[in-house]
């Protein structure tokens, strides 16, 4: 049984938010959900491999969200920006 687990930087990163990217944010990862329970990509579902165990999807034009797989376990790492992503990846390729 697949499993998501939100992760502390992810949390900090949703307080960052609007109230308008806080809604997208509670579509995608609704999306995300669906994607996991069917195993079939919704309409409009970005998801990307970035390396062996990290992927990014979209949730607007603006906000990517980084998932870390282990087995069956998602881990929601981070919400941001096309640029705080990268600053993420830059810092820890290890995790």
């Amino acid at each position: 049984m697949k499993k998501i687990v939100i992760l502390p930087s992810f949390e900090r990163s949703i307080k960052k938010l609007s109230p308008p990217e806080k809604k997208q944010l509670d579509k995608g990862l609704k999306l995300f959900n669906q994607f996991l329970v069917s195993g079939e990509f919704p309409f409009g579902f970005g998801l990307k491999k970035i390396n062996h165990d990290k992927y990014e999807f979209r949730v607007g034009i603006r906000l990517r969200v980084i998932v870390k797989q282990e087995d069956d376990t998602f881990y929601l790492a981070l919400v941001g920006s096309h640029d705080e992503i990268r600053r993420y990846l830059r810092n820890f390729r290890t995790l």
